[in-house]
């Protein structure tokens, strides 16, 4: 309930702000010569230097994206252009004509809504993300519909307003569809004709030596006796069944040393582990030895990008909600750094949980761990340690949630089901820099 009133005053805030004037009456003129895809284009050049994938009426992608992830109905929008960053990076703007203009209220509504999701897929992940994104705002103009996620809106709103004011360019802003250059041509090289080739006698070919008769193969000796010395049996092949993440099966095959049966993906995952020297470290406590593990977590894997973008570029990468995809792929999503983690704790004998909750107000899933050192359990949130940023991340902040109380992340955007969970409640051994 909070969050869609948050939501609700988030889009009626954005319009009053960008969709009136003085007076409060709609600014004008309300039409334009100007294509969409000059008008979105405008937009994004009036925002810092970023490269943008462009999507326009009649691209193959437009209707597609406009369903999903705008969720847009496409019948309802006679032309429009969309560009987008992509990756780890929320920036987009969005410049639908709607067909009447009736139809403009229902797509600024479904484009706040979008704009409050993509803020939820960047909370906590990547901090200056879901700042610019918890600032977009939607705008309406006769029958069009816009939607800037960008981290300037006066400059958004200035150059929008030119659109209404100036004429358009002699040529719509020449960008590629796929986001990339045109293939510059290569010179033409004139080839020089063959020189001609002299006349020269061959050389004789030589007699060829006869061939030799064949020898007859030796014939084998008779083998041991079947009934007093048995074949040795084959190794055992590896399981038939498709390859799915099980954790009591690498920590049996850890602990025993035993290899027999397991399928090559278990092999990697356990290649990986036996190059962790915190894992077999006998000098560290269990305190130090899980502190260990959470920042080798921090350095070997990121959050997978490819998960945060908004367009048909940069797909999330396989298993990227396990621990073969964080260990072996390096990319994780939360699920994938919250089972990894699990695994590290219990190859230690650390008893740990994985909580699956969810964030931006209950709005979108997450997941992260307790672990009991002593009697008391702590919360430990490693996803949210590891944020994607163009900074270095300092060291306080990859430890803001590590060995905290559930009390310190109901304070800070975590929401689960209390029931069958402990209390996270110690703090003799939180992180003290």
């Amino acid at each position: 309930m909070n969050h869609l009133r948050t939501t609700l005053l988030f889009y009626i805030a954005a319009l009053l702000c960008l969709s009136t004037a003085c007076g409060g009456q709609k600014e004008e003129p309300a039409q334009t010569d100007w294509s969409p895809a000059q008008m979105a284009r405008a937009v994004w050049d009036s925002q810092p230097a970023l490269e943008g994938y462009p999507l326009a009426s009649g691209d193959e992608d437009f209707e597609p994206y406009l369903r999903d992830p705008l969720g847009v109905d496409p019948a309802d929008v006679a032309e429009g252009a969309v560009l987008y960053a992509g990756g780890v990076n929320a920036q987009e703007v969005v410049v639908l004509r709607m067909a009447e203009e009736e139809d403009v209220e229902d797509a600024l509504k479904t484009l706040a809504d979008y704009a409050d999701a993509r803020a939820g897929a960047f909370a906590g992940y990547a901090p200056e993300q879901y700042d610019i994104a918890e600032g977009a705002a939607v705008a309406e103009r006769g029958q069009y519909a816009m939607l800037f996620i960008v981290p300037d809106q006066d400059a958004a709103r200035d150059a929008m307003a030119g659109c209404f004011l100036l004429p358009p360019p002699e040529e719509p802003p020449a960008v590629p569809v796929s986001g990339e250059p045109d293939p510059v041509p290569e010179p033409e090289v004139p080839v020089p004709a063959p020189e001609p080739v002299p006349d020269v006698e061959p050389d004789p070919v030589p007699a060829l030596d006869p061939v030799p008769e064949p020898e007859p193969d030796p014939v084998p000796e008779p083998g041991p006796d079947p009934e007093t010395h048995p074949a040795p049996e084959p190794d055992p092949a590896p399981p038939a069944e498709p390859w799915t993440y099980d954790q009591a099966r690498i920590v049996t095959a850890w602990t025993s040393g035993d290899r027999t049966g397991l399928y090559q993906e278990d092999l990697d995952i356990l290649a990986v582990l036996e190059q962790i020297p915190a894992l077999t470290d006998p000098d560290l406590s269990l305190y130090q030895r899980e502190l260990a593990l959470h920042d080798w977590m921090l350095d070997w894997a990121e959050y997978d990008p490819g998960e945060l973008s908004s367009g048909p570029v940069g797909e999330p990468m396989p298993h990227n909600d396990d621990p073969y995809g964080f260990l072996t792929g390096r990319k994780g999503i939360c699920t994938g750094y919250a089972s990894t983690f699990q695994l590290l704790m219990e190859l230690c004998g650390i008893p740990c949980l994985t909580v699956n909750g969810t964030s931006h107000g209950g709005a979108d899933e997450h997941a992260w761990n307790l672990v009991q050192l002593g009697e008391d359990w702590y919360a430990v949130d490693v996803t949210w340690d590891d944020p994607v940023a163009s900074f270095e991340v300092p060291p306080y902040m990859a430890h803001m949630y590590f060995n905290v109380t559930s009390n310190f992340l109901r304070q800070n955007d975590h929401f689960w089901d209390p029931e069958g969970v402990p209390e996270a409640s110690g703090m003799a051994l939180a992180w003290a820099g």
